[in-house]
């Protein structure tokens, strides 16, 4: 799978939509998933970049977005533009709130939901009809009829600005459980193959570090066994020859700690393959960089919280990891080459030469040599079988009747108003009476004398002597729960009716308790609780705003609250 358009190379991530199938690679212990950064055959949740593709068997949820095949620091070697290649495929369900941005194909097998924004990037393969056929592939219900891939110049734009579009896979015939099925089957096999495998190197343990030593050429087996507790803390380093393969088969118990940052080196993380015999779930407790490839297909990655990379191959049960994580996997395919299962015949034991005796006897001569058997002829190649017929595009689904809305509810029957209270009548005008009050005051008053005398003197009259205390006078009582008062008139000196309310005031919200129409030099009473706090507002009708004269002349006979602000 190596192919070479616009200048574009790429052979490492993904498979072509039309060939949906597990194929083995003989020594290649991930099979045709090698071309899969990453192939979890249950759910995975929250990674936020691969540098290859990713084949999730499963359900892939996450909060935020995912990108995926742009190569190692945005290098396209290894990926690039393909017409064909599938970068991420899903046997289940994919739901993101974040947008998926991907460079080739996206294949599920369930229901497909992500943000506005989504991209797939798809290269062209110099055909006319080509845009037809990916409107064919990612034609979504409910889309608008002007959508189509946009030309990009090297590639084309699968754009999901009106509605979120991938490709089903029963639209394109893929089996896509089988595939992860069998890719389980064959990816175990190699598992309990390799973990079979005799050690053929030798570790060395440091403080902080695993010196893993062999000088086998093609092929060097390493064993690091950390059971009961399974805790992996320290540094592993390589010391093989150049061009073979580091196999490291971990057992731990059931539980794998990884607790060092850095595992191997880049020069040699295409040909290290890291083996996790027993363990069902690997935590890894330090956002480390693993250079090398994992083969757990029995076992849980927990990813750590912050981040990480495996810069390799993984094949995993599961794979779960916080939401906030920067956790990604890079670009590094294991190369294969794995010897397991098959041991080369030993060589058979050649005597040693006995020296013959002086003088030697006359040879014999040698018998004939029988004569080569004819050569067998070569099978013939077997016919390329036919490539099956393309399935004819299923016509798209008639769009459902819209339900009927349903039926208003009854409004409610209005009810009555109710009947506004009769005003009161205006109690008559109070008579006014004049009240004449004598201030006793000393008043000179001439005294006329007998005519003998020429002059007039002034006498002070006495002072009239105030009530007795026996008798005092009567004390003016407030009746509480009354207020009582009248209108005399207007500042303006013309006349008005003046509109009379009364409010509560309780939690600093005015209620309206009394509303009254009170002629000039009229009177009004309103009964209010004692204890409470009340506004009295007057109004003149028909006055206007602007007029400062037009101000009520009211006495207050009773106030029978506690508290009473008055607002004329």
């Amino acid at each position: 799978m190596y192919n070479n358009i616009n200048g574009e190379a790429y052979s490492y991530a993904g498979v072509p939509y039309e060939d949906i199938n597990w194929y083995d690679v003989v020594g290649q212990p991930f099979g045709i998933a090698s071309y899969f950064n990453a192939i979890i055959f249950e759910d995975a949740n929250n990674i936020v970049d691969t540098k290859g593709a990713m084949a999730v068997g499963g359900n892939f949820v996450s909060p935020r977005g995912l990108s995926l095949a742009y190569g190692n620091e945005g290098n396209l070697v290894g990926t690039g533009y393909s017409p064909d290649f599938v970068r991420f495929l899903v046997g289940k369900d994919i739901a993101m709130q974040g947008p998926l941005v991907v460079i080739g194909h996206v294949v599920a097998g369930g229901d497909f939901r992500a943000a506005g924004g989504s991209t797939y990037m798809i290269g062209k393969d110099g055909t006319q009809d080509q845009i037809q056929e990916l409107m064919s592939l990612y034609q979504a219900n409910g889309g608008s009829q002007y959508w189509r891939p946009s030309d990009r110049g090297s590639h084309y734009a699968i754009s999901s600005y009106d509605i979120p579009r991938y490709i089903p896979a029963s639209r394109i015939g893929a089996d896509v459980q089988g595939f992860f099925r069998d890719a389980r089957e064959s990816i175990e096999d190699y598992h309990e193959c390799i973990t079979g495998l005799e050690p053929t190197g030798t570790v060395t343990e440091h403080y902080h570090e695993w010196i893993l030593r062999g000088d086998d050429p093609v092929q060097n087996v390493f064993l690091i066994d950390v059971r009961p507790n399974g805790i992996l803390d320290k540094e592993i380093r390589f010391e093989i020859p150049e061009g073979s393969l580091g196999i490291v088969i971990f057992r731990t118990g059931s539980r794998a700690h990884l607790q060092y940052g850095l595992w191997g080196e880049e020069r040699l993380a295409n040909r290290t393959l890291y083996v996790f015999e027993d363990a069902d779930n690997i935590h890894m407790e330090v956002p480390a960089a693993i250079w090398g490839s994992i083969l757990a297909p029995q076992a849980m990655f927990h990813a750590h919280p912050t981040g990480g990379t495996v810069s390799g191959n993984a094949a995993l049960r599961s794979f779960a990891v916080n939401a906030r994580s920067g956790f990604e996997f890079h670009l590094y395919p294991f190369e294969g080459g794995v010897e397991c299962g098959e041991v080369s015949p030993t060589p058979p034991e050649i005597p040693e030469e006995v020296p013959a005796p002086i003088p030697a006897p006359e040879p014999e001569p040698c018998p004939p040599c029988p004569p080569c058997p004819e050569p067998q002829p070569c099978p013939p190649c077997p016919e390329q079988q036919p490539c099956p017929p393309c399935p004819e595009p299923r016509p798209c689904p008639p769009c459902p009747e819209p339900e009927p809305c349903p039926p208003c509810p009854p409004c409610p029957e209005p009810q009555p108003c109710p009947p506004c209270p009769e005003p009161r009548p205006c109690p008559p005008c109070p008579e006014q009476e004049t009240r004449v009050e004598y201030v006793p005051y000393p008043i000179r008053v001439p005294i006329p004398y007998p005519k003998t005398r020429t002059r007039i003197e002034y006498r002070i009259l006495p002072v009239p002597l105030p009530c007795p205390k026996e008798e005092p006078c009567p004390e003016c009582l407030i009746k509480p729960g009354i207020i009582f008062g009248c209108i005399w008139g207007c500042g303006c000196c013309g006349s008005h009716d003046y509109e009379v309310k009364l409010y509560k005031i309780f939690n600093e919200k005015k209620t309206l308790m009394y509303c009254e129409v009170v002629t000039c030099c009229g009177c009004f009473e309103f009964e209010a609780d004692y204890e409470g706090c009340y506004l009295l507002k007057v109004c003149p009708i028909g006055c206007s705003k602007k007029g400062t004269d037009c101000k009520p002349i009211m006495t207050l006979k009773n106030i029978g609250v506690s508290s009473l602000m008055v607002e004329a």
